[in-house]
């Protein structure tokens, strides 16, 4: 029964959407993917029209997840902290009631969607490693604006999403083998079908070649930046503690660990230090790729052409920096981090985009059969350029994350400079010898480096 009623639904869906018109429908189906990269790389932070226009977005709820992360870092490119946490913030809430605590009537709508269409179709959720991020940069907003109590909260919010992503990864691995053992119970989980998914995962197995996946799920650099706040905060216990957590994950972090608890014992002393945060090009985004593999469609095998999505890696820049002569250490790799949960939900996306197809078939055949005439020839064209368009990959990300982040520490003695690897100096200026700073340095090729400072 469950299985008709989807067809019919998938066919009356198809037929409205092929007699609305294909102008109508190739602009206002799908999502449209913006490019925030140019923005990013070269703001116009005078104009203020194309932030407002971003932040209209957002409030009419046009993919506003997708549109408010990426317009949050313009906002924080600019300067604009104020800005920038106003978009992290709808971010935030969105992620809270519309995907945390989505309805089940809206998940089942979602579902159908993307069964019978695409994810295009949807708005972007996000992914947990990009909510980990908004609490993060919200936090180093807040610590711009000279506002402790609220950076203390959104610090505490990424650790918090920290364990929950940990969690959460367990039960998605649990749950797409679950998935797999109910597909196989499927009448359309032919051999051919089990082939075919055989044959895409060797396909993804040269495109995680130079990432290295981690088995779970973390990002160090959120735990680093809670680390510096709590020991700008002087909670030096809590800073130690989570320092210990990128050193337990990543060996070469030992030394720095030493240097950073010796550090946090030595702060009555009166000595004061600096902490570098260094944000180093673009991580990697996502891209699509077709393969052509035969299903059973209408029980007949088929040469079925499916477009599954894949990720890109993007240039980094400056790559390391030094502080006041102390070299900068690599603390996360974003593009490991993206192609972790990447890998991670890969079985599930593979499963559905294949039951999906046999599905999509189905439809394509029963429009086919159960129409004739001028009227059936107007329904197949629009069934074509609505098949035609269906068939994509989501490839929306947060594209302007970095693709690695760096620290380093030294002692305040009253002034810093930042120099790139050649010994360039890019920054430099002075800090308060009674008081411990974040440099956070952001650098994308091409274009100003960027540099905030932060004392307290």
């Amino acid at each position: 029964m469950l299985k008709h009623a989807l067809k019919l639904c998938a066919l009356s869906a198809v037929i409205a959407l092929a007699f609305s018109g294909c102008a109508n429908f190739t602009l206002g189906t799908a999502k449209t993917q913006v490019d925030f990269n140019q923005e990013f790389l070269k703001p116009d932070c005078a104009n203020e029209n194309y932030l407002q226009a971003q932040m209209e977005q957002v409030k009419k709820d046009n993919d506003p997840i997708f549109v408010a992360i990426n317009a949050g870092s313009i906002a924080r490119s600019c300067g604009d902290f104020n800005k920038s946490n106003e978009f992290f913030d709808l971010a935030e809430s969105k992620y809270k009631y519309d995907v945390d605590l989505e309805s089940i009537g809206k998940k089942g709508t979602k579902l159908v969607t993307s069964l019978v269409l695409s994810d295009t179709f949807n708005d972007y959720d996000g992914n947990m490693y990009e909510r980990i991020m908004v609490n993060v940069y919200k936090g180093f907003n807040f610590m711009s604006l000279g506002d402790y109590e609220n950076a203390r909260v959104e610090f505490n919010r990424a650790a918090l999403r920290q364990e929950i992503a940990k969690e959460y990864f367990k039960q998605e691995i649990a749950k797409a083998k679950e998935e797999q053992e109910k597909a196989k119970k499927d009448p359309n989980y032919t051999k051919e079908v089990q082939d075919g998914i055989e044959e895409i995962k060797s396909e993804y197995e040269h495109l995680f070649d130079g990432y290295n996946v981690a088995k779970e799920f973390t990002n160090p650099y959120a735990s680093y930046a809670q680390a510096v706040f709590s020991f700008m905060d002087k909670d030096y216990a809590k800073a130690i503690d989570k320092f210990k957590e990128i050193s337990a994950i990543n060996k070469k972090a030992v030394p720095f660990e030493k240097n950073f608890s010796k550090a946090a014992n030595s702060v009555k002393g009166g000595k004061n230090y600096i902490f570098l945060a260094f944000e180093d090009g673009l991580g990697s985004k996502k891209d699509e790729f077709k393969l052509t593999i035969p299903l059973p469609i209408n029980d007949k095998i088929t040469a079925t052409s499916l477009t599954f999505p894949k990720i890109v890696k993007r240039d980094a820049s400056l790559k390391t920096l030094s502080i006041n002569g102390v070299k900068s250490f690599e603390v996360a790799n974003f593009d490991d981090i993206f192609a972790t949960e990447f890998k991670i939900e890969l079985p599930g996306i593979i499963l559905k985009s294949v039951m999906s197809s046999v599905a999509k078939g189905a439809v394509a055949g029963a429009v086919s059969n159960n129409t004739s005439g001028i009227g059936g020839d107007l329904v197949s064209l629009g069934v074509g350029a609505l098949l035609s368009a269906i068939n994509k990959t989501d490839t929306r990300s947060w594209l302007t994350l970095p693709k690695t982040a760096s620290i380093a520490m030294v002692e305040n003695k009253g002034s810093y400079s930042i120099k790139d690897s050649s010994g360039k100096e890019i920054a430099k200026g002075k800090v308060k010898k009674g008081k411990n700073a974040l440099i956070w340095v952001r650098s994308v090729a091409g274009t100003e480096t960027q540099v905030v400072v932060m004392e307290k």
